[in-house]
């Protein structure tokens, strides 16, 4: 009688404990999503590589302004960011959240480049992760993948572009 007694007083403990570790871990993954979300201020600069038959070409990106939100889902870890260029350009795209630690879903977008002979078309695909500081900046890392079709000193000019040294820089907006 006495051993079952303490068994089922082991089983409320752990149990307890459970429900507390459950409680613990999912107020931790909101949390990262509360720190994240909102209206921030970007500017994303960096260098690429352009290469057309096979002759690797730098190319410095235009540095791109504008304002982009991070917005809460309802899931635990998972925000939706949209992001306006003060050019007009719109993505959207979902992110992960871990901590303080931002991983983005890969997001593929136009951009129109300008090189010394040829202009025209890329199709990028961007891979991107970043940390928040202060509960105010985020810093994001961006890798760049895709393709250049255009034309200029040679009719229908292909090629594929790739950059690992894309840098955005997020400022969340005060609240008035």
């Amino acid at each position: 009688m006495l051993n079952l007694k303490i068994m089922k007083k082991n089983k409320l403990k752990i149990c307890a404990l459970l429900m507390l570790s459950c409680l613990f871990l999912s107020s931790c993954q909101k949390e990262g999503v509360k720190v994240f979300k909102g209206d921030y201020t970007y500017k994303t600069s960096g260098n690429i590589t352009v290469s057309i038959g096979g002759i690797p070409n730098p190319v410095k990106l235009l540095n791109q302004t504008g304002q982009m939100d991070i917005i809460d889902i309802g899931e635990d870890d998972r925000v939706m960011v949209v992001k306006t260029s003060l050019t007009g350009n719109v993505t959207s795209g979902y992110a992960t959240i871990d901590g303080d630690q931002i991983t983005f879903d890969p997001v593929t977008f136009n951009e129109t480049l300008i090189l010394l002979v040829e202009n025209g078309t890329a199709t990028i695909t961007s891979r991107a992760s970043g940390k928040i500081y202060d509960d105010n900046t985020i810093i994001i890392n961006e890798t760049y993948d895709g393709t250049f079709a255009g034309q200029g000193s040679f009719l229908n000019v292909t090629g594929t572009i790739s950059g690992d040294s894309v840098l955005t820089v997020a400022e969340r907006n005060e609240d008035d």
